[in-house]
């Protein structure tokens, strides 16, 4: 069976993947990367034998056709960001090879751009999707799920909050850090007003052990795709946040500089910030958890749907890794999951339920709990 080239497999969600992809023993998994050594190191953990260690590097072409060329994965997912301000060469490149593409994407500009390589992808007879991570990918299917038998939605709220000792990747935190202070352009009706990444403090209590969590405006897809899926919402708010409050607050008060002129990006502290939230490490956790809640009516209801999911022991960071991984599996119509027809290229939303998103973390300590309760009004 053709198998699955994880490029960046062994980064922070990448060998995440690759874990996941591991249980479909009959899907041949590559573990690629610029790092030779750390992608045979990878394959040692997961029990990969050598020759699944592949040395790839995006950004030489001629060399990434020929090991695609020679390997012929059916899927290639790109785990190595990030992903602002990339262009589309080389999911193209693969494309163009009749190989399907998915990505693990959470840049707003990114993910909802895809659609320019739909005609080349569809000629090639291939999918080509980004997003395939927790927003918009398992986000988005939250809310689809969460809104079936309303008559109409008026607002949604995501947030997400990660455990401290989880890992920090370069380009995660780069990513993070390239959104602080900027505006996060309104969506109408969506956004009726302009935000500020990083911005607007909330806080969120989640289900033992994770407990209240600072949360903070960020700028993700799920702004520009979830109007056009809940027609008639009145308000989103998608918003991230760290577990430690002294690193939250002293963020959001960071923002404020590149918010006001005073600098034009965090990304140069990217190195320090690393270094310092590895520094506190012994005061946080491994416990995440992420929420979606929607209102809408149903008939003179007016009600609230709440689906909260809680990660201990580290394993929160294999829920951005399962859409990819169901996705892979589909195409590669692994034993037990149903062959994936969809071609072209689009966001990655409509394409998994959530039932196929949690069916890849079970086994790990992760639940989900879903709620509703009737407001005034209704």
């Amino acid at each position: 069976m053709p198998g699955v080239l994880v490029l960046g497999g062994y980064g922070a969600f990448g060998r995440r993947l690759c874990r996941l992809l591991a249980g479909s023993p009959e899907i041949p998994v590559f573990v690629a990367g610029r790092r030779l050594d750390a992608a045979r190191a990878a394959c040692r953990e997961l029990g990969l034998a050598e020759h699944a260690a592949v040395a790839l590097d995006r950004q030489l072409a001629g060399e990434a056709s020929a090991v695609l060329r020679r390997l012929r994965p059916a899927v290639v997912v790109d785990a190595a960001g990030p992903f602002q301000g990339r262009d589309y060469g080389f999911a193209a490149q693969v494309a163009a090879l009749g190989i399907h593409v998915v990505d693990l994407a959470d840049d707003r500009t990114y993910v909802t751009g895809i659609g320019g390589l739909d005609a080349p992808a569809r000629a090639a007879g291939v999918l080509v999707t980004s997003g395939a991570s927790t927003v918009p990918a398992l986000s988005v299917a939250v809310v689809d799920y969460l809104r079936e038998g309303l008559e109409s939605v008026e607002s949604i709220d995501v947030g997400i909050s990660p455990g401290h000792r989880g890992p920090r990747g370069e380009a995660t935190v780069r990513a993070v850090l390239a959104n602080c202070g900027k505006s996060i352009p309104a969506v109408a009706p969506a956004h009726r007003t302009v935000r500020q990444g990083w911005g607007d403090l909330t806080r969120h209590r989640y289900p033992r052990p994770v407990g209240a969590r600072w949360l903070s405006n960020v700028d993700v897809p799920d702004i520009a795709l979830l109007p056009a899926r809940c027609p008639g919402v009145a308000t989103i708010t998608l918003r991230a946040g760290l577990e430690l409050s002294v690193l939250h607050l002293g963020l959001s008060l960071a923002s404020q500089l590149v918010a006001l002129g005073w600098v034009r990006s965090l990304e140069p502290a990217t190195g320090l910030c690393r270094a310092i939230a590895a520094a506190l490490n012994f005061a946080g956790s491994d416990a995440g958890a992420m929420h979606v809640t929607l209102v809408g009516r149903r008939g003179a209801a007016r009600l609230a749907r709440h689906w909260t999911l809680v990660a201990e022991a580290g394993d929160g960071p294999f829920v951005p890794a399962s859409a990819a991984s169901a996705i892979a599996k589909r195409l590669c119509a692994a034993a037990g999951y149903a062959p994936l027809d969809v071609r072209g290229a689009r966001p990655c939303v409509g394409l998994l339920s959530l039932e196929d998103l949690v069916r890849e973390l079970r086994g790990r300590a992760i639940r989900t709990v879903m709620s509703e309760t009737r407001l005034a009004g209704g």
